[in-house]
């Protein structure tokens, strides 16, 4: 039997993409490259950018990963990367949505020597000081699984399919809802742990005068949505990784309070299947978040996804 065509999918939040310390850059980027992602969510691609010198570093990264990428809109503070020998870029989206300060960027892509396998994959960061714009930058991240194509099954009947996301890599913002914690898991951090004043506001909103509650209602709404937490699903597998696959993504500070998992990858429920590994790899001493990798059978992948739509081998 052949083994498994592996795929891993990275999100890395790379602190202000090194702030100008073109060394640290550089040591990020060779590091991300030694994970061989086939997809790599980027937040915080500050001085990256489609024209001028910005172009240039922008380009630099990818030749260092080894990968074809494009730049959200705007600031271009978020980027998806993707191997072309993979993948092909079918769309890239426009993602120029009201209410942003750092756009998403989302593809859709097809995995190479197939005719119909599409997946959306996408990046994001969700306002760091704002749970009302979490909350309806949530609902926009729930638009990723609601795209429409139009298809035809093995026996030639032309049907409307909703894509699948593979991944959506973000940073964000908030915690996962207390009672989906994998059993072991830290918990998140209650506002009395958060010393810094300004950070309680950011990351908590009020329920009733003086009452207020962590925030994690864009957790909730992507579950709504059918998008899962691929880390979560690991961790709970007989023979995962266990909680390691939920370890903290951002360590314990005066500011940020206890150690938590504000990074997280999320899928379309259906292709869980097909996750093989999740890992949180330490970024210490590079940037102030470490980085999820998920890994994948594309194999997997591709067979959970004919038998949902119906499509030929």
């Amino acid at each position: 039997m052949a083994s498994p065509r592996h795929i891993k999918v990275a999100s890395c939040n790379f602190e202000l993409n090194g702030n100008g310390d073109h060394a640290k850059w550089l040591t990020m980027h060779q590091r991300l490259a030694t994970l061989r992602p086939t997809i790599l969510c980027r937040q915080e691609n500050v001085g990256h950018a489609r024209t001028g010198r910005g172009s240039t570093l922008f380009g630099e990264s990818k030749r260092i990963l080894q990968l074809a990428g494009e730049l959200g809109p705007g600031l271009g503070s978020t980027a998806l990367y993707y191997d072309p020998q993979v993948f092909e870029q079918i769309t890239l989206w426009d993602t120029e949505w009201p209410g942003w300060l750092l756009h998403p960027t989302a593809m859709t892509l097809r995995v190479h020597g197939t005719k119909d396998i599409d997946l959306v994959a996408a990046c994001g960061h969700l306002s760091y000081n704002s749970a009302a714009k979490r909350e309806a930058q949530a609902d926009d991240v729930a638009r990723f699984p609601d795209r429409v194509e139009t298809y035809k099954t093995h026996n030639g009947k032309e049907v409307r399919r909703k894509l699948p996301v593979l991944a959506v890599g973000m940073d964000c913002n908030s915690y996962v809802a207390p009672d989906r914690l994998v059993p072991g898991e830290l918990p998140i951090p209650a506002l009395a742990d958060i010393m810094d004043l300004p950070h309680r506001a950011h990351r908590s909103y009020e329920i009733a005068p003086g009452q207020r509650v962590m925030d994690s209602r864009p957790d909730r709404t992507l579950l709504t949505a059918g998008l899962e937490d691929v880390a979560r699903h690991a961790a709970l597998l007989p023979d995962g990784p266990g909680l390691a696959a939920v370890a903290p993504t951002v360590d314990a500070s005066d500011t940020h309070g206890p150690a938590h998992r504000v990074d997280r990858v999320y899928a379309t429920n259906f292709l869980l299947p097909a996750v093989a590994h999740v890992e949180v790899v330490d970024m210490k001493g590079l940037s102030d978040h470490h980085t999820v990798v998920v890994t994948y059978d594309l194999d997997m992948v591709i067979e959970v996804y004919r038998d949902r739509f119906g499509l030929a081998a």
